[in-house]
């Protein structure tokens, strides 16, 4: 699979989720946040069309893009905490 450069709908959609996230981060456990959002990425991978995607498929694009997101996180933590 090669990468894809995101659209803006899929920047917005990723913006909203975000937004969501702080929403309710005060109140939930980062742990209960993790643990919902990777049910809700269950059901996402059920609606792929299986005439294009197998199971394997689809959890390839979440294990990359879960790698390219903590990625992202350790290095944004990493501007902000600083250095030890």
């Amino acid at each position: 699979m090669k990468a894809k450069s995101p659209t803006p709908a899929m920047e917005a959609f990723r913006s909203d989720l975000l937004a969501l996230m702080n929403k309710h981060a005060g109140a939930l456990d980062a742990s209960d946040m993790l643990a919902l959002a990777a049910y809700t990425t269950g059901q996402i991978i059920a609606m792929q069309d299986s005439r294009k995607w197998t199971p394997e498929m689809a959890l390839e694009v979440v294990s990359r893009n879960i790698e390219a997101g903590n990625a992202q996180a350790i290095g944004d933590a990493a501007k902000w905490m600083g250095s030890a």
